[in-house]
């Protein structure tokens, strides 16, 4: 049997009987589950792990391209001869034709990114010999801009 009361909702008065149910399983507190677990342990390793949302295919072919830069031969054909995408963004403007002659600090192109526009320079005297972009285009990170003869 359960405990009698007496209630009284807006002027009348009832006789109720209030019964405890007990739970058939006790129940746990969130904290008190928290409290009760056992603290894991953090293991040490030497290893370095490399994380990355990119797909595989693009994190190795982003690497092999970096790779690439770390060979002499590779570095002075790329600094006497192409002129890569230092990030990504859009083309805003190409200011020389192909066959022109540029002198060194000679503005090339414009590439706006984050709303910024980047202005790309020769960095010596040389002939226009290909122009792989024109306006409008989106390029990324590394891509070919202009090949350059001295």
């Amino acid at each position: 049997m359960g405990k009698k009361f007496k209630v009284t909702v807006k002027g009348e008065t009832f006789e109720v009987e209030i019964e405890e149910i007990k739970p058939s399983s006790p129940k746990i507190s969130h904290l008190e589950r928290m409290e009760s677990k056992e603290k894991p342990e953090v293991q040490k390793t030497t290893k370095t792990e490399i994380i990355t949302e990119q797909p595989v295919e693009s994190y190795q072919k982003q690497q092999m391209f970096f790779e690439a830069f770390k060979k002499p031969e590779v570095i002075e054909e790329a600094r006497t001869n192409y002129i890569f995408s230092p990030l990504p963004g859009k083309i805003l403007s190409v200011n020389v034709k192909k066959g022109s002659k540029v002198k060194k600090g000679s503005l090339l192109l414009i590439i706006e990114a984050m709303k910024m526009e980047n202005e790309i320079f020769a960095s010596e005297d040389a002939i226009i010999k290909e122009i792989f972009v024109s306006s409008g285009d989106y390029v990324s990170t590394g891509d070919k801009l202009i090949m350059m003869e001295k």
